[in-house]
Formats: C-alpha cells, structure tokens, sequence
C-alpha cells in the first residue's frame, strides 16, 4: 500500500489521486474552452496576480454576455421568419378560397375586373394556379395532348438526325424548312437570360421549355422557331 501510495497509483479515495488533482496539475481538463480563462495556473508556474485574475474574470463575463445577446437576436430574428411565414402562409390561404369560391366560378364575368387584376399582381397562390393560367391563356390553336405529343416526337427526331448546333447554325438554316430552326433552340434558351438558372442546362424548367418551344415549331413549320 506504502508503495502505490508513493508511486502515484492511489486508489479512488485518495486526496492525493490525480484524477481528483487532475485541476492543479498539467492534465486539468476545464469545461469548456471559455471557461479556460477563469483556471487557475498549474501547480508548476507562479499564481495569477490578482488583478490578472479580475481582469480575466472581466473579459470571461463580457464573452458570457456577447454569446447571450447573440442568442437573444438570433431568436428574435427566428421568430420574426416564423411570424412571416405564418402570415404569408395564411394570405397564400385567404387568396386561395377567394379564388376557388369567388373567381374561378365567374371567370368569364371577372376575369377583367380591377380585383381580379390586383389579386394576380399579388401572386396567385400555387394550389390554383394552373387552372388560372389555363383560363387566362386559352387555347384558341385547340392543341390536344395527343397532338402535342405528336408534335414533340417529331422534334425529338429531328434533334435527333441533326448535329450539335453551333453559332453558326443561324447562317446556314435552309429557308425552305421552317423546321430547321428547331436547331436554334438549345443555343437561345443558354444564351437567353442567362442568369435565370430555372431555364438553363440543369434547371427544373429547361427540358420543358425546350419541349415546348420544339413542339410548336414542328406545330407550326410555316413560322418556325
């Protein structure tokens, strides 16, 4: 027992164990590393003057209260984003039962009227959306999804037979095949906005476009692209 004692292997109840001593030695272990500057000095170097100590205990609780109103905006700011949301999200609601129960039952009687026109300048909330551009576009070349479809096939075919377009595709169009616009497509929807990504190589919304856009000029090869 003598021996462990003097060897440093103490058991647990020992005052002199360096697991209990572990804070006035070289492996103390603080809490946190803002802590570190409220420590006491190890056991080997000379104590901390005591205005040191103050002004170290100073800074540590200016670090406190930093983090504190860092916290205290950080909330303020997330509960001004949920407030927000919450608001928009009950207009979004509120424009959405107008729409269903007051417009679009009485399109052809409101659609030009002054709320109507305010209403949309607003935003037209997503659920109703598609029925309203529906109705506002119309369909007077009376395209069916079959003929669409029919349509875009053959675009696909012709995309398919031609090679990569270039820039110099615009020189070199034949006149007499409108159809052969279809080649100009892929460069305009690149170089056309180019910072609208939703449109571009990768976007959501850039295999539709160019679907589209190919579709009419098979559609329509008179006028073309």
């Amino acid at each position: 027992m003598e021996y462990e004692t003097k060897s440093g292997r103490a058991g647990p109840g020992d005052p002199t164990s360096p697991r209990q001593g572990a804070r006035k030695n070289l492996d103390f272990e603080p809490l946190s590393t803002t802590a570190l500057i409220l420590e006491d000095r190890p056991a080997n170097l000379p104590a901390k003057p005591a205005e040191e100590a103050q002004k170290h205990r100073q800074q540590y609780e200016e670090m406190v209260a930093q983090a504190k109103k860092r916290e205290l905006k950080e909330a303020q700011k997330r509960k001004k984003q949920l407030e927000d949301r919450c608001k928009l999200e009950e207009s979004i609601g509120t424009a959405a039962q107008i729409w269903n129960q007051e417009i679009l039952p009485n399109w052809s009687t409101m659609c030009t009227s002054r709320r109507v026109r305010d209403l949309w300048w607003q935003g037209i909330p997503p659920s109703v959306r598609g029925k309203v551009w529906s109705l506002a576009v119309g369909n007077e070349l009376n395209i069916t999804h079959e003929l669409y479809n029919i349509c875009l096939a053959r675009a696909k075919e012709k995309w398919r037979s031609t090679a990569v377009p270039s820039t110099e595709t615009e020189d070199v169009l034949d006149s007499s095949d409108r159809e052969s616009s279809l080649e100009l497509i892929k460069l305009d929807i690149s170089r056309t906005f180019p910072q609208l990504c939703i449109f571009q190589q990768g976007g959501p919304y850039y295999d539709v476009l160019h679907s589209i856009l190919g579709a009419y000029t098979c559609y329509r090869p008179d006028v073309g692209y």
